[in-house]
């Protein structure tokens, strides 16, 4: 993996994963509606909670996806001749 595709793959895991926490931000505001509705429109909050749960899923998703494909390549890449961490992206690899 060339530089470039390795800095493609950090960008795109620090965007998944602010997607993914800001995903966690708006199931949180939508429990606390849900949570302190006292009328019928408890069902219509209730119903954006577990959308914004499904959307929280698919951006985990996405994340750990990108996670493992990381993982994955600096496994491949590890020298065991060289401390563990520094091959492929990792720790002295910029």
């Amino acid at each position: 993996m060339n530089k470039l595709s390795q800095e493609r793959l950090v960008d795109g895991l620090m965007d998944a994963y602010v997607s993914w926490r800001e995903a966690c931000m708006r199931v949180g505001d939508a429990y606390r509606s849900w949570a302190s509705e006292t009328d019928l429109g408890g069902t219509s909050t209730f119903g954006r909670y577990t959308a914004a749960l499904d959307r929280e899923e698919r951006a985990a998703e996405v994340y750990a996806a990108l996670v493992r494909r990381a993982g994955q390549l600096t496994y491949n890449r590890h020298d065991p001749a060289e401390p563990s961490g520094a091959a492929g992206w990792g720790v002295g690899s910029r």
